[in-house]
């Protein structure tokens, strides 16, 4: 007996350290999950301090009345209109999960996308790891791979805004050059003059791809330094993105999905115009604009971008003749109605998925080729 004693009092220090660092993670954890929950009560906070500051002067009262004076057929129809826009960024996901090599479901599909919308109505950019997770649990899809397809959708997201920004911008610069020129300070003006110069756009374009072309080349050595390291690998990793865009079988009905998805999307916010009285004259590229503007406050890691997708809204109707007060009237109910159709939607589809979309589905392609 003393003889064990003695060896489990040698074995005591090393018990005591172990317990000593599992201790240590634990706490480590629990703060790294604070901190997270704290940064997303802060931006929470920000949002609402702002969606305060917009709608602190308007009167319950004038909020019923102009939601009375509503059009709530042009609204479902906005409606509608945005869940086929949902569907098509699901077909286009499913296009990009087979060119992977599995096979997965089109519903169940769709109910990952609207369960990625309403994730990200809670928790800001979460959606995405939400939505590859579930799919991952019910269709047997590495959930890698499902994260790939993701990085290359947001890849073409992100050129197809870029893209229709430059042309709102390009086709809009004598409405631009006039709206600066009503500011007091000409000074200001003419130190930004040269924006407004097509010939300065073609050549910022031109030097962009020239430089991207070079560090391209280059890259290797670039790889070396690192300091530069990390935007490297980031640049490299949107460039395999759309590379891989060419590897599927029929790339052309893709990118006609990418465009499908946010012509429902534009249509969708235009269609709603017609609901209101004071925004029914708004035109299409008037949608257009208002869209993309809201798209970029959407970068502020704000739940459902409330507070400066509301600002950004209104300020920009404004620029089109729209009055204030019903701007903000126009951004409250457009923001309730979509995302209210989202967490709706998204809750009953992670409902089905968690509950009901656990079962037996076809082996993969992937599987099958391996099995071979």
């Amino acid at each position: 007996m003393a003889d064990c004693a003695i060896s489990i009092s040698v074995f005591t220090p090393f018990v005591n350290r172990y317990k000593t660092y599992i201790c240590d993670i634990e706490i480590e954890i629990v703060v790294k999950k604070f901190l997270s929950v704290l940064k997303y009560l802060l931006f929470l906070a920000i949002g609402l301090a702002v969606f305060y500051y917009i709608y602190r002067e308007v009167e319950f009262r004038e909020l019923m009345e102009q939601v009375s004076s509503i059009n709530w057929w042009w609204i479902a129809l906005s409606l509608l209109v945005s869940i086929i826009g949902h569907v098509f960024r699901a077909i286009r996901w499913c296009m990009l999960i087979d060119s992977a090599g599995y096979g997965v479901n089109r519903f169940r599909t769709f109910c990952s996308v609207m369960v990625m919308y309403f994730v990200n109505l809670i928790i800001p950019r979460g959606g995405e790891i939400v939505r590859c997770t579930v799919l991952s649990q019910t269709d047997r899809v590495p959930f890698a791979v499902l994260l790939g397809t993701v990085v290359v959708e947001r890849v073409v997201d992100v050129i197809i805004l870029l893209i229709v920004t430059f042309f709102m911008v390009f086709f809009q610069l004598d409405f631009i050059e006039s709206l600066v020129g009503q500011l007091d300070s000409d000074a200001i003006f003419n130190r930004f003059a040269f924006l407004f110069s097509p010939f300065f756009w073609i050549a910022a374009i031109g030097l962009g791809c020239v430089t991207i072309a070079v560090l391209y080349k280059f890259r290797h050595k670039l790889l070396e330094i690192k300091l530069l390291k990390p935007i490297v690998d980031l640049m490299l990793k949107f460039w395999n993105g759309i590379k891989s865009i060419l590897k599927l079988k029929h790339w052309p009905l893709f990118l006609l999905f990418s465009v499908l998805v946010y012509l429902a999307y534009f249509t969708m916010f235009y269609v709603a115009f017609f609901s209101f009285e004071p925004t029914s004259g708004l035109s299409f590229g008037v949608a257009v604009t208002t869209i993309i503007v809201g798209a970029f406050a959407m970068l502020v890691p704000v739940q459902g971008g409330i507070g400066p997708w509301h600002f950004m809204v209104f300020q920009t109707l404004a620029v089109y003749g729209v009055q204030i007060a019903d701007g903000k009237i126009y951004a409250l109910i457009s923001h309730s109605t979509t995302n209210g159709i989202c967490l709706i939607l998204g809750a009953i589809s992670l409902v089905y998925l968690t509950v009901i979309g656990r079962r037996s589905v076809p082996q993969s392609k992937a599987d099958t080729a391996q099995a071979d």
